[in-house]
């Protein structure tokens, strides 16, 4: 049986799909991204009863604009070191986020959780999530689920009208969509697929360290109900944030790609290791570094002390620590060659010397 030969059309179907394949996972995230927007702002009008915040959506328009871009300019991958998808995300889903918690912090002050006396502290704390959706999110009481009740759609409109705590469901499902969003969108330039797994995997320890970092702050009843210390939390949470966008931690160089010309051996040993000096720079600038000193100003200057705030503290000094004697190899392996380069330079000087003088002696 004489076998079909496979012709050019086959080819160019494949290249179309491929195509379609890269523009379809460019688009998806985004369009997510939007409705969960969408879902911020809805929340935000309607515990603050106000129709004028339904202009956030305007921030929609950032995403759009982008997305044009990405996809005539790129065809649909990501920029070199920067995912503009996530960034234009953060700056459309932060402020619901923090007008959320700043409606939490009114309803603090307002009802019993606080106490009235000058040290502003709060002199209840609650533990469970039904408790906290009750007292600092929601404006009515936790319903009772209905007995034999057959009806799974009344179960799950109760449990999201009761007994959801909207603004930890808005933290936690924003960092899942950042990190699913990264490994659904096209990879950028210069990133393989190791990279991406590496990166995400990355993502994932980062994200738990911000959202221990928001909670456990937040749940400390002399932190939750002083409107400078939430001001502060929800600054460093936003700074922190901003490190999903870059893409630089994973961009290891190669020889083959040291840039042409003279180029020095320290440069060179900076250009292949500008991976590791920009997740050090992260680690202590954007994460690590802040909170540790917040921590140890609510430990110092407030005197809050506890055993997890102790942990968390021990564990960020213990990062800063690694990321600082990182710094200190990489600064002496560039040292290294300098030193190899005088003493190779020096015996050769002194191996011409001896045969200029043997030369006088002959």
């Amino acid at each position: 049986v004489d076998e079909e030969p496979v012709g050019p059309d086959s080819g160019d179907w494949l290249g179309k799909s491929m195509v379609s394949f890269v523009y379809l996972s460019a688009v998806v995230p985004r369009l997510v991204f939007a409705l969960h927007t969408l879902l911020a702002v809805w929340r935000v009008t309607l515990v603050r009863d106000n129709p004028m915040y339904w202009l956030l959506l305007l921030l929609i328009l950032l995403t759009l604009v982008e997305m044009i871009v990405t996809l005539t300019i790129q065809k649909g991958k990501d920029y070199k070191g920067f995912s503009p998808a996530l960034f234009f995300y953060l700056i459309n889903i932060i402020p619901s986020v923090w007008l959320l918690e700043l409606y939490q912090l009114d309803i603090r002050i307002r009802s019993s959780d606080c106490s009235t006396n000058s040290s502003n502290k709060c002199t209840h704390f609650v533990h469970s999530t039904d408790q906290i959706s009750f007292n600092l999110s929601t404006e009515e009481p936790p319903m009772k689920r209905p007995e034999n009740s057959s009806n799974s759609i009344d179960v799950v409109i109760n449990f999201l009208t009761s007994s959801l705590d909207w603004t930890l469901s808005f933290h936690q499902t924003l960092l899942i969509l950042l990190i699913i969003g990264k490994w659904i969108l096209p990879m950028g330039v210069g990133v393989n697929r190791d990279q991406l797994s590496q990166l995400l995997l990355t993502f994932v320890g980062i994200a738990a360290d911000i959202l221990e970092f928001k909670s456990e702050t937040l749940s400390e009843k002399a932190v939750r109900c002083h409107p400078k210390l939430v001001y502060t939390i929800l600054a460093i949470w936003t700074w922190s944030m901003l490190q999903f966008p870059l893409d630089l931690t994973v961009l290891q160089k190669t020889e083959g790609q040291l840039p042409h010309g003279n180029t020095s051996d320290r440069k060179a040993h900076l250009f292949r290791n500008s991976a590791d000096l920009w997740n050090i720079t992260i680690s202590v600038l954007i994460q690590d570094g802040p909170f540790f000193i917040f921590r140890l100003f609510l430990m110092f200057h407030k005197g809050i002390v506890h055993q997890m705030l102790l942990f968390f503290t021990i564990k960020n000094a213990l990062v800063l620590t690694l990321q600082l004697y990182r710094l200190t190899l990489i600064y002496l392996e560039m040292r290294q060659p300098c030193k190899e380069q005088q003493q190779t330079t020096t015996e050769v000087n002194v191996s011409v010397c001896a045969t200029e003088m043997d030369d006088i002696v002959e």
